[in-house]
């Protein structure tokens, strides 16, 4: 008979039952301390899937948000971040329609922003009671910057500091400097289809903007790197996540989600309008931006937080990074993290 070796007895992954259901794997030599927990969990009557990861459950929780609408982050982050566990408590959440969370049988009627803002709250409040805690870390990426934003604004005594990340700002503006970006590289390299096809979408934005029109703008405008920084598309980010094999990224989900969401959330996000409806947030603001994002212009982020008004603000720029600075620069990334879970009194 083999003999298990101490290391390989440290890593078998344990699953526990809580009396309140949730299931629990938990994993790691430190398995008092640690948790992996994949779940179902129902959040305004739809059943939605999160991931909990840490190594000490003493940490500060951090719900990170994810981006799109229906860019699920879960695997992405477990493959470049998984060193955030070390100074967090990490919830990553699959939204509404999303990945591990979509069903064709979620009503239409249910996808909107208010919808999922409701569903972000209600989860922040089951984080709170789970973990006993008084505050989290709420960080929002892209589409999941807005949602986050407004949590951040109507629920101001659930948070610690607000993290955005590739902030969205104001989104008619965003499309229109994104379109700007994409013709400029065009014109600068003669490419004669990208120059076709832009000007064939125009005007963009405007009230009659379609998905078609997004799509085509935002195929050019990450060819030439304003989505990953020096690349002409995500497929390196995605190496090995995307490639049906990963249990925490569900291809035909994402692919069916992205369209179910898409359809139903895009026209309204497009009056997305920061500047006019959130002028202040009461705790500490972090933005963390790409220096070469163009599919949400750092510029627009940028000014914005120099009016916003917040205790304290800060901004920190991701030189190698685009739209991605969690999964282009996952060391920076995570240093910064740590940073603000340091800098931060949580006593309060």
């Amino acid at each position: 008979m083999k003999k298990i070796s101490g290391a390989a007895i440290f890593l078998i992954i344990l699953f526990l039952y809580s009396k309140d259901g949730y299931a629990f794997m938990t994993c790691g030599r430190n398995i008092a301390d640690s948790i992996y927990s994949l779940e179902k969990i129902n959040l305004g009557g739809v059943p939605q899937t999160i991931l909990i990861t840490g190594k000490d459950r003493n940490k500060p929780v951090l719900l990170f948000v994810h981006g799109g609408p229906a860019f699920s982050e879960i695997a992405l982050v477990r493959k470049y971040d998984r060193d955030l566990d070390k100074y967090f408590i990490v919830v990553n959440w699959d939204q509404r329609g999303t990945n591990l969370s979509y069903d064709p049988s979620i009503p239409r009627a249910s996808m909107t922003m208010n919808q999922i803002v409701a569903d972000g709250h209600e989860l922040v409040t089951l984080l709170k009671n789970r973990f006993h805690r008084k505050k989290i870390f709420l960080l929002g990426h892209s589409w999941g910057s807005a949602v986050a934003m407004i949590l951040a604004s109507e629920y101001p005594q659930d948070f610690y500091a607000y993290i955005g990340v590739g902030q969205v700002v104001n989104m008619q503006d965003n499309e229109r400097v994104s379109l700007q970006f994409a013709m400029q590289m065009a014109e600068k390299e003669n490419n004669k289809k990208a120059i076709a096809e832009l000007k064939s979408i125009m005007p963009y934005p405007s009230s009659k903007s379609t998905l078609q029109q997004l799509y085509t703008s935002r195929r050019w405008m990450t060819y030439y790197g304003g989505e990953v920084y020096g690349h002409h598309n995500a497929h390196t980010i995605f190496a090995g996540v995307a490639d049906g094999k990963n249990p925490l990224y569900d291809t035909t989900k994402t692919d069916a989600g992205t369209s179910f969401s898409m359809e139903t959330l895009w026209a309204p996000f497009l009056k997305t309008d920061f500047p006019r409806s959130i002028t202040e947030l009461k705790m500490p603001v972090y933005f963390l931006l790409g220096k070469h994002d163009y599919n949400v212009p750092y510029m627009l982020a940028e000014d914005y937080l120099k009016k916003l008004k917040a205790p304290s603000k800060r901004l920190v720029f991701f030189d190698h990074s685009a739209h991605l600075p969690p999964f282009e620069e996952p060391k920076n990334f995570v240093e910064v993290m740590a940073g603000i879970a340091a800098h931060t009194n949580l006593q309060n």
